[in-house]
């Protein structure tokens, strides 16, 4: 059957949503920016998956536009959360810092929201019922991957494995002014280490956690360039 097998992504709001599928067994990374709801049971219905298929439901880290739709896919499937140990008290308590910003602009934006709006990067509080340590195999769940921790963008940020494909959440961006390496980053000497890692481990390909999937060469000069800056 078409759509029976594989890794598929949409874009939810600005940031991507992506399903992992192996016939009637299905894992959905992040949840979008929240109003999204029918735009994912329409992706869904596209790659031939009811909401009660969903095993699991992998988040990569706890900022509002990864978590935007949680409750309601929760309540819509009775999916487990699984969450970063570095981030469950973050989603727990509804409250995740608003990230350091990479460049003039960002850090004023990012010091300017703290004070301000401090809340504006956080979920809505909820209790994973699941939590990575630092590995987490998914074939109990009948995909054939695994979580793995790539810190740097938040300290939990986490991403999964699946063959030669990265579901990188915020470790990467694709964004059309050329970005890749994120504009806010809690701890960029500790992501370059995670992209290091990364290129050493063959992954090939990058699903972001915003812009289209690319090659992961693309991402080497950046690595070189911002290795100067930091």
């Amino acid at each position: 059957m078409e759509n029976n097998r594989g890794t598929f992504w949409t874009r939810v709001g600005y940031s991507n949503v992506v399903l992992l599928k192996n016939g009637k067994s299905a894992i959905l990374v992040d949840t979008g920016v929240k109003g999204n709801l029918a735009h994912i049971l329409r992706f869904l219905k596209h790659k031939n998956t009811e909401p009660a298929e969903l095993k699991l439901i992998v988040l990569t880290h706890t900022h509002h536009d990864h978590t935007g739709n949680l409750h309601e896919l929760v309540k819509l499937t009775g999916a487990p959360v699984l969450v970063h140990q570095n981030e469950y008290e973050n989603l727990k308590k509804g409250f995740t810092p608003i990230p350091k910003g990479m460049g003039f602009y960002t850090r004023f934006i990012s010091g300017l929201g703290s004070i301000v709006v401090p809340r504006f990067a956080s979920p809505k509080a909820f209790e994973a019922q699941l939590i990575n340590h630092h590995e987490y195999d998914l074939n109990p769940f009948g995909i054939d991957a695994k979580i793995i921790s790539t810190p740097g963008h938040t300290n939990g940020s986490q991403s999964v494995l699946v063959g030669d494909t990265l579901v990188a959440g915020d470790t990467f961006l694709n964004l059309g002014n050329g970005i890749i390496f994120p504009h806010f980053c809690n701890n960029p000497a500790t992501l370059l280490h995670t992209w290091e890692m990364l290129f050493e481990s063959g992954v090939k390909t990058v699903v972001p956690g915003h812009g289209k999937p690319f090659a992961v060469e693309k991402a080497i000069p950046e690595l070189e360039k911002w290795k100067k800056k930091i």
